[in-house]
């Protein structure tokens, strides 16, 4: 719960849900609410939005009249979204004039932002329309024409990559954006970490650190699941938590999605088996792993019975 809920706030806590819902009752969480009050409370956001939505199909941060911000209409629409796709009962009427506004984006964009930004907002927007299952390859690659791949920002690519690596039209331009993002990757031998920035025009599309790194890593999953970036990716995500969560809700969103899509590429098989430990002929324990659980397990042994076994050198 926030004290002031704008449109951005109720938006990013519905995708927050979304994102969240398989992946807590996978695990049973103790703290999850009960299924009706999670449905309950999504709707009650889902209905305070359409309380908000202008007449041109977007949104302002506070109410209903006041002018409509480009990215925040996406991102209010890409809640719509995230929470259809998990089955939560969104309005057909909000759906589709949110659906609308985002076709004709480049016609709400204002003059004075700049050419970084714009291209970052028509990048979100055909990154949400195709979670509408209105997906447009030929205006992503028209945009990547336009710009020159080189000087779209990184997390542009991440969600163009994500609209285009299943279409067959489009192989050269996702081999292009393969091998951008693998030159431009900050890596250590554990993590891995993409530096994304707008100069001035940050806040207008409510940049963050972070958020890239969640935006590039689902797309990553999505086109190249074995690629050795994304468990350094998800390290790297995982290090950077502060009381259990990024800096704010942006960051949050995206990271919450790609690690949802994480979860159920590589984790969907619920765990099931035995582990045993030795030491050299020694047999040292074992361990059932059965079900979902974040508990850890630990063998301890005596340095004493280690001191006394001789050792060898090669």
């Amino acid at each position: 719960h926030y004290p002031f809920e704008c449109s951005e706030q109720l938006a990013s806590r519905i995708i927050s849900v979304a994102a969240l819902r398989d992946l807590l009752t996978a695990f049973k969480s103790q703290d999850l609410p009960a299924p009706q009050e999670i449905e309950g409370a999504v709707l009650d956001d889902l209905k305070k939005l359409q309380g908000m939505q202008n007449d041109d199909g977007g949104f302002g941060f506070w109410r209903k009249g006041d002018e409509s911000w480009p990215y925040l209409s996406i991102h209010v629409a890409h809640a719509f979204a995230r929470a259809k796709q998990k089955k939560f009962a969104v309005p057909n009427e909000m759906f589709e004039e949110s659906q609308r506004y985002l076709e004709s984006i480049e016609t709400h964009i204002p003059k004075h932002y700049s050419e970084n930004t714009r291209r970052a907002i028509i990048a979100y927007a055909l990154y949400v329309r195709a979670q509408m299952d209105d997906g447009d390859p030929e205006r992503s690659r028209k945009l990547i024409a336009e710009a020159g791949l080189e000087k779209l920002s990184l997390e542009s690519v991440g969600w163009l990559l994500s609209v285009l690596s299943s279409n067959q039209d489009s192989a050269a331009e996702v081999a292009a954006m393969r091998r951008l993002l693998g030159n431009r990757v900050s890596e250590t031998a554990g993590t891995a970490h993409f530096v994304c920035s707008y100069d001035d025009g940050d806040y207008l599309i409510l940049n963050s650190s972070r958020r890239a790194d969640g935006v590039i890593l689902e797309a990553l999953i999505g086109d190249q699941p074995q690629n050795d970036l994304i468990p350094k990716i998800v390290r790297s995500l995982l290090g950077h938590r502060s009381k259990g969560r990024w800096e704010n809700t942006q960051e949050n969103v995206f990271i919450l999605l790609a690690l949802d899509r994480y979860f159920n590429t590589f984790e969907k098989v619920t765990p099931n088996f035995i582990t045993r430990v030795w030491l050299g002929d020694a047999y040292g324990g074992e361990q059932q792993f059965k079900g979902r659980t974040t508990d850890r397990q630990e063998l301890k042994i005596p340095m004493n019975y280690l001191a006394s076994k001789p050792t060898t050198q090669n």
